[in-house]
């Protein structure tokens, strides 16, 4: 497979909503490999710190806790790389690895995902859903999430649950979206997201319900800690909310 197969199969993706678009990185600009988000401490720390500016609007920053920056900053970056990788891996069999992502630190307009010129994709097992699960579980989850909530939490105070909970919510956003805009790809999208949030470290932290694209929701166990933002309210898959509903 090469970076042509990989460049059809992100833009056929990108066809779904925004976060599942993955452009090509311009040459200039910024753009540093995405690894380096998770292994140089002081560019993850900026990161934090743009959320969190970002989150203010224009308020004194004080008024957001740096663990609510942290924790969203997270659940973009799950968003950002779980919704290619599941529509490539279950439409064409293969996604790029991390590797061959780039994002440019600080962006003003949030954290953005860019393909590296030249970059080749990773090629899925077999074309059914267990297998892109594995694909994704293995380059997505550990290759990439995984890294990621160990650096955040070095620095800032939250739990693990709470982290891959906004992993889970992400990914069925991702399935939500993907099963809504492709209805053949409906069933299969549904599996693999069953089939993640069966496996650790996303089992137990969120459930479907409904069995359509249509009626299907999604109920987490956890909180992203979104309310605690002025005026923030609460998410519509939240825990928080669903107890407090009762």
């Amino acid at each position: 497979m090469t970076h042509a197969d990989l460049r059809r199969a992100l833009d056929d993706a990108g066809g779904v909503n925004p976060f599942f678009a993955v452009p090509e990185a311009p040459a200039a600009g910024g753009w540093a490999p995405l690894p380096d988000l998770w292994r140089r401490p002081g560019l993850l720390a900026a990161e934090v710190a743009a959320v969190r500016a970002r989150l203010a609007a224009g308020r004194p920053v004080a008024v957001v806790e740096v663990r609510v920056a942290a924790s969203l900053l997270f659940q973009s970056l799950a968003s950002r790389l779980l919704s290619p990788a599941a529509a490539t891996a279950l439409s064409h069999g293969l996604l790029a690895p991390p590797e061959a992502l780039r994002w440019r630190p600080a962006r003003p307009a949030g954290l953005a995902l860019a393909l590296a010129a030249g970059a080749r994709p990773v090629p899925v097992a077999e074309r059914t859903p267990r297998a892109a699960a594995e694909a994704v579980a293995r380059h997505v989850v550990a290759g990439a999430l995984a890294p990621a909530a160990d650096a955040l939490r070095a620095q800032v105070r939250l739990a693990p649950r709470l982290l891959y909970g906004n992993a889970a919510s992400s990914l069925a956003g991702t399935v939500l979206a993907l099963a809504r805009a492709r209805p053949p790809l409906a069933a299969d999208a549904f599996a693999l997201g069953r089939a993640l949030l069966a496996r650790p470290p996303l089992a137990g932290l969120g459930s479907f319900t409904g069995t359509g694209p249509a009626q299907a929701a999604f109920t987490r166990t956890t909180c992203c800690l979104y309310y605690r933002l002025p005026g923030g309210g609460y998410c519509g898959d939240c825990a928080v909310a669903a107890r407090r509903t009762r």
